[in-house]
């Protein structure tokens, strides 16, 4: 780089090693910085610098990688969010997590960039990081704790800490849930692909960080020219200024059923019968108490809700659709409990929700059984399960124990694969890819599996895409539209901000304020040669895991079953499928199998790396 890096980084890594218990730090490398900036970049260089792809996801082997970015303890817009990479359990190829809130800038404030994790330990046990001492410590007495009380306990154990936060599993991470999430602020998730069965493999309960150190900018007058630029424009754009903090993400539910995508039914259907009683105006009227937002955040999406006597966040547009309509369930106290519960436990919302859509298609069609079930009658609608349900799968008690697998597994055990909506065994999000072809692609090239974030937010391309907007159906422009909200998305996970963001502007504020915090020279177009580099190490780790070409297309139902968009049935067809994907392959410099090819690894500087 033309700059030398002077701000942003405090230049170390902290590594754990639970097995030996051996704590160690090791320098940040310059030119980890400069290929891959921070977040999900540098989380994804660490990660793939000594894992073996062939591990097992629950093996100690596996290795979880989380860091921060040069933007974390800045007033940055948004600016609080880390990077957790890792071996998926649920997937068995990389699982990528992101994750507003307080924790990754805490984590940065005790004198670190990064975090690794190696090994298993004997015994449950948690790490308390300060910028003066890292310890682990034994932590039996918070077994089968939730995360709620996890966090209160540890909380209360240090009072003389003021800045401390907690970053923690619940029992779902406990009994290896293979779609349980990583906690922070309560209510906070590093939710997809099941990170929190990781560190329950790991016999790590919790990570507790407090410290104070500050990092100055290196070239204050640059960074200030970017950050002037972002809060104008975010000030600028209604659904940035507005329409988040008005209605929060629930407020898709309408917009995304008047595009005919909001799924119904295990994505059997996009008709719903009922959907005011879970809409935004429902939500407001009866159960939110106030809105909320993440650290440095101005959008304020966030919806803090009140059911009787208990109290809780959410639920937010891909819990309130996946545990709801997409199990033909229209009640909102119902759907709020069950997300309560999945925050709780520590379970990702989304593969819960669609899991349980699944085991319900499954019973209709007498392919899970009464006796299967313990009696639980799993039809599509019975809200009054659904709550014991979610606590089933996070104590694989009963049932709850098949539907802890997640969708795929258990669809599999049962003899019928094809009633899993998964992609690369992650379950799909509440978009309807028979609706959008940038939503199909997404989804089918995403590295994680059927993410609508690693996959790229492909629904605002074809709705609320502004002057980048284009037609739903378009196979000239979706693969790449695709590729470049990717890149947009992997950019915005490098530098630790937020998705929504982009619904204001790209990435030329951004370059000017991570160049002046740093001073180093991450120019727009050096911020894509960073993500083009990040999206192809993420994709050599996939094929080394065993994941292929074959991987990236859709469940057949999207293919053969037709939804009605725009008063016409509309499919994904196969054709539609391979042509979308080998243009994209195409794009990036893959070759028909979806390998990178030897002059773009040269280019990328990464012609080494699984050779």
């Amino acid at each position: 780089m033309s700059n030398p890096i002077a701000g942003g980084y405090h230049g170390r890594i902290l590594e754990i090693d639970l097995t030996s218990g051996r704590i160690g730090e090791s320098p940040l490398k310059s030119e980890w910085i400069e290929e891959y900036v921070g977040g999900r970049g540098l989380a994804t260089r660490i990660f793939c610098e000594e894992i073996d792809p062939a591990c097992d996801p629950l093996g100690e082997d596996n290795i979880v990688a989380l860091a921060t970015s040069p933007l974390l303890g800045t007033n940055a817009p948004t600016s609080c969010r880390g990077h957790m990479v890792f071996k998926s359990p649920l997937t068995g190829v990389i699982g990528s997590s992101n994750c507003g809130g307080t924790w990754a800038p805490a984590f940065k404030s005790t004198g670190y960039d990064a975090l690794v994790i190696k090994g298993r330990a004997p015994e449950p046990v948690m790490v308390d990081v300060t910028p003066e001492e890292t310890t682990i410590l034994p932590a039996s007495h918070l077994r089968g704790l939730d995360a709620h009380q996890t966090t209160e306990r540890l909380m209360a154990e240090r009072p003389d800490r003021k800045k401390q936060r907690i970053l923690c599993i619940g029992p779902a991470g406990e009994n290896l849930v293979r779609f349980a999430a990583v906690m922070n602020d309560k209510n906070r998730a590093y939710g997809r692909g099941g990170p929190g069965a990781v560190f329950g493999s790991k016999n790590l309960k919790a990570i507790r960080v407090s410290g104070d150190m500050k990092l100055d900018l290196a070239d204050p007058e640059k960074y200030r020219s970017g950050l002037e630029q972002a809060r104008y424009l975010i000030r600028a754009v209604p659904i940035a200024r507005r329409l988040l903090r008005d209605l929060g993400t629930a407020g898709l539910i309408r917009l995304i059923d008047l595009i005919d995508m909001l799924p119904a039914r295990n994505f059997q259907s996009n008709v719903h019968p009922h959907l005011e009683n879970v809409s935004s105006r429902a939500l407001w009227d009866s159960i939110l108490t106030k809105p909320g937002a993440c650290g440095m955040c101005p959008l304020v999406c966030q919806r803090h809700t009140e059911i009787g006597d208990e109290k809780g966040e959410g639920p937010e547009y891909e819990s309130l659709s996946l545990l709801g309509p997409a199990c033909g369930i229209y009640d909102l106290a119902a759907i709020t409990l069950a997300n309560y519960r999945c925050n709780e436990l520590g379970l990702d919302t989304m593969s819960c929700g669609a899991t349980i859509a699944c085991a319900m298609e499954l019973y209709e069609k007498g392919m899970l059984t009464s006796e299967q079930t313990g009696g639980f009658d799993l039809s599509f609608g019975n809200h009054d399960v659904l709550e014991q349900l979610v606590k089933k799968i996070a104590l694989r008690e009963g049932v709850g124990d098949l539907l802890a697998e997640g969708s795929l597994r258990m669809a599999q055990k049962l003899g019928h694969p094809e009633l899993s909506m998964t992609v690369k065994g992650l379950e799909i999000p509440a978009y309807d890819p028979r609706a959008s072809y940038t939503q199909a692609l997404g989804y089918m090239t995403s590295p994680t599996g059927a993410c609508h974030l690693r996959g790229g937010y492909a629904v605002s391309l074809a709705f609320f895409g502004g002057t980048k907007e284009i037609p739903r159906f378009s196979l000239l422009q979706s693969p790449i539209a695709i590729r470049n909200v990717q890149n947009l998305g992997i950019i915005q996970d490098s530098l630790g901000i937020c998705r929504f963001t982009g619904f204001a502007f790209g990435t030329e504020p951004w370059a000017r304020m991570v160049s002046g915090a740093t001073g180093g020279d991450f120019s727009t177009s050096r911020l894509e040669e960073i993500a083009d580099r990040i999206a192809t190490l993420e994709r050599l780790f996939n094929l080394a895991a065993g994941a292929g070409w074959q991987d990236d297309t859709l469940p057949d139902r999207f293919s053969d079953e037709p939804i009605v968009v725009e008063e016409r049935e509309s499919v994904v067809s196969r054709e539609t499928i391979a042509r979308m994907r080998g243009d994209y392959y195409q794009l990036l410099g893959w070759d028909n199998e979806g390998r990178p090819g030897k002059e773009r690894l040269r280019s990328l500087g990464l012609e080494n790396r699984w050779a």
